[in-house]
């Protein structure tokens, strides 16, 4: 359906940054203003039905993320983006996924007090290799 594309397209867009409330809300709202506007959408919106595969999904809590549907949605949020992700993790849970979803990549992971970061984030750009940068 046309309209839930576009619901979906605005919360990786736009709604990655909130909360489970806000969303749902926000989402309700769009659900509303898409229907006066004739477009076919689905009155129960959920991101996982639009942009999830349950394969995908199921690896990912393999790998160490959380089933519930909050953090389902911000993985597929991730990556739909067209932008690097901002990840405020203070129970570690997200660190545990992307380390694990990104071990076979030679993932690099950089402190911003280390000296050679420069250097590190370099070769990673250079060889195509993904990063984490903590703070």
């Amino acid at each position: 359906m046309g309209g839930d594309v576009l619901l979906a397209s605005g919360v990786v867009a736009y709604l990655g940054a909130f909360t489970l409330q806000f969303r749902m809300e926000q989402t309700k709202h769009w659900v509303q203003r898409v229907t006066e506007l004739e477009m076919i959408c689905s009155n129960n919106f959920s991101l996982t039905e639009i942009l999830g595969e349950a394969v995908v999904i199921r690896q990912w809590n393999i790998f160490g993320l959380p089933s519930d549907s909050f953090s389902v949605d911000n993985a597929i949020i991730i990556k739909n983006a067209r932008r690097f992700p901002l990840m405020i993790d203070p129970q570690g849970q997200a660190n545990k996924w992307v380390k694990n979803m990104e071990k076979a990549n030679n993932l690099g992971i950089i402190r911003l007090t280390q000296s050679d970061y420069g250097r590190i984030l370099e070769n990673a750009i250079q060889f195509g290799q993904p990063v984490r940068i903590l703070y």
